[in-house]
């Protein structure tokens, strides 16, 4: 039913333990579900214990087997290149190759293995191919990387990180990023169906390469997340190997692989292939709908707030006094740029600029900054706008009577626009 009976015969130790290894990116699949909200709220209850395990473990591992000159205290965050996940991937190869090789040879039902085979594909073709999706439609809906932002058009090249650098030229470009992202969710697409699995592979393999490559070569921390899809796409294409050597190298013709559906009566296999159908729509539909609702707060596509700008000071005055434009002055405000609603990043003489948060009353013409350290630094002053190139602020800014003359730079008239 799912390979030929004659096959059955032939799983030799290899085999056997090439088609065990699926238990790693069972691994990867687990830690997934711990932390998705798509889950049901069950299967995220009983995760939480597989994870204090490793928790534990990973910690344990590396003061008493792997002796390191430190403890492991980071636990896993939004950076995939931390100590913790180094270690982690560590053991989770480490079980892999014990559980995988003691199966192998000790267990020799061989009509196990192409039970296991088949169903372990699937979970792993659906599960890269859902990946492929988040990181696709995140690049086609450009939210992943949306345009430079005010804040990075004032910067220079050298107060960039290199992960800033890449965030920059990939977000300049609507194209590129349609072009990249369709090419994930494309491979996405065709591992959902076993005729174009071996496509569907070759090209998952192609993108997360260059994603992989990407993470190494400008320091984007999801190096192991995205070297693992690597290699998921990777296994699955490997049971074509020798299909794909005997066409494009050896030159020999090379037969269709005969593939059946798991169901013998029609009934289940319409079931089947309905649920199927169903996974797909809305695998795609809620992935795409998500990120689209999330552009119209965080992408291109954001509201901008009512003061968006840079806005260059021209006079400080200080309880009415004008203040010279000195270098050292950390006090004296150089520049301020609304970018994000209610946010503001306010750029002082000797170049120091500090996040602040910014609420507007646009009836009352307030503008109340708070300090992101210390939420008791606040301050509110009254601004005054007679167009759109003028901009003043004045009030008490702590002990001190402040009046802030701006002129707004067009934004539209750096190369990059």
């Amino acid at each position: 039913m799912l390979e030929p009976t004659n096959q059955t015969r032939h799983w030799t130790f290899w085999r056997r333990f090439k088609t065990l290894f699926a238990i790693y990116f069972f691994f990867l699949i687990f830690d997934f579900t711990s932390s998705d909200e798509l889950f049901p709220h069950f299967i995220y209850v009983v995760m939480k214990y597989y994870t204090s395990f490793w928790n534990w473990l990973v910690p344990w591992t590396g003061a008493h087997i792997l002796h390191l000159s430190y403890p492991i205290t980071v636990k896993p965050n939004g950076s995939g290149d931390t100590t913790f996940n180094y270690v982690l991937q560590m053991l989770w190869l480490s079980f892999t190759i014990l559980i995988a090789a003691a199966w192998a040879l000790f267990d020799k039902r061989h009509s196990f293995y192409p039970k296991f085979s088949y169903w372990s594909r699937i979970v792993i073709r659906y599960y890269l191919a859902y990946m492929l999706f988040v990181y696709g439609f995140v690049k086609v809906i450009k939210l992943q990387f949306p345009f430079p932002s005010l804040v990075t058009l004032t910067q220079t090249y050298g107060d960039s990180s290199p992960m800033g650098l890449a965030w920059t030229f990939i977000g300049y470009s609507t194209g590129y990023n349609m072009y990249i992202g369709g090419a994930e969710v494309l491979a996405g697409v065709l591992l959902f169906f076993k005729r174009t699995t071996l496509l569907g592979a070759l090209l998952a393999m192609t993108v997360m390469a260059n994603v992989f490559a990407m993470n190494l070569a400008y320091d984007i921390p999801v190096k192991i997340f995205s070297l693992n899809l690597l290699f998921m796409a990777t296994w699955i294409a490997w049971k074509d190997l020798d299909r794909l050597v005997s066409f494009f190298i050896m030159h020999t013709p090379v037969l269709p692989r005969p593939e059946g559906y798991p169901f013998k009566t029609k009934w289940k296999t319409i079931v089947q292939l309905s649920l199927k159908a169903i996974a797909i729509g809305f695998t795609i539909y809620s992935t795409a709908w998500n990120f689209y609702k999330a552009s119209k707060n965080y992408g291109d596509d954001a509201a901008k707030p009512p003061l968006y700008g840079i806005y260059d000071v021209k006079s400080f005055s200080v309880n009415g006094k004008e203040t010279l434009p000195l270098t050292t002055d950390n006090t004296r405000w150089k520049r301020m740029i609304i970018n994000y609603p209610g946010n503001v990043r306010i750029t002082t003489m000797p170049d120091s600029s500090d996040w602040m948060k910014l609420k507007l009353d646009m009836k009352a013409k307030t503008a109340e900054f708070t300090s992101n350290i210390d939420s008791t630094d606040t301050y509110k002053l009254k601004f005054i706008r007679p167009n759109k190139k003028q901009l003043y602020l004045e009030g008490k800014m702590h002990d001190r009577q402040v009046r802030i003359e701006f002129e707004r730079l067009d934004e539209t008239q750096f190369p990059l626009i």
